[in-house]
């Protein structure tokens, strides 16, 4: 998304861009608010980013028949199960994600097989893509997705990394949060919503006109 974002700011895209990873917030956009549709980042969530290049080329590069791939997914948003069942969210007639577990599920799966997770030896995560990234563990919080995507766009036009501590501003559980965010020279207005009451106030602000805001996390 930071990538994007910079590409609309430098070519003239429709802002502000709002953030498509939530397939609540996906189909909350497209039931009540569809004049924003394209307002919207054109990335997949993660989930179905991942479900996709699993059965991609994950498949090809280890020479495995996609249909003979699995893929389950763990999340802990219960609008996940209606995501993966999206029928865009496919190819050649197999779902990238077969199936999804909320975070719940997979607790109570792990009780009734009686596994006892403290006392099990720690072992080191797969990463068949690469080494995990800070911007990987802030996207799960509020406002995380907002400040990785700022700090990719300030690297991609600077080629440094972000010291500005103002993006912290947007972190936190508050209804709605704002902020100023200098990227080389340029002030973007930024603004995190938690929950859908909340971004339906900011979606209100902008049909009425409101025209200082860049990004937008929901």
């Amino acid at each position: 998304e930071g990538s994007e974002l910079v590409h609309r700011l430098t070519n003239g895209g429709r802002l502000p861009m709002l953030t498509s990873c939530s397939p609540g917030w996906i189909k909350f956009i497209e039931t009540f608010y569809p004049e924003f549709l394209e307002n919207l980042s054109t990335c997949k969530s993660p989930q179905q980013m991942m479900g996709a290049i699993i059965k991609g080329y994950f498949a090809e590069r280890e020479g495995i028949d996609p249909a003979r791939i699995y893929s389950v997914s763990i999340m802990p948003c219960t609008a996940k199960k209606f995501e993966a069942g999206r029928p865009e969210m496919g190819r050649h007639g197999m779902a990238d994600i077969d199936a999804v577990l909320t975070t719940r599920e997979l607790a109570r799966i792990i009780r009734m097989r009686g596994l006892d997770l403290r006392n099990m030896e720690p072992e080191t995560a797969d990463t068949p893509f690469g080494e995990r990234t800070t911007a990987g563990k802030l996207f799960g919080a509020s406002g995380g997705v907002m400040e990785a995507a700022i700090r990719t766009a300030h690297y991609l036009v600077t080629g440094k990394e972000m010291t500005d501590p103002v993006v912290a501003a947007v972190r936190g559980t508050e209804g709605i949060k704002e902020a100023k965010v200098q990227v080389n020279g340029t002030e973007l207005g930024v603004a995190v919503a938690n929950g859908l009451g909340n971004a339906a106030k900011l979606l209100e602000q902008l049909r009425r006109g409101r025209s200082d805001l860049h990004f937008i996390e929901v």
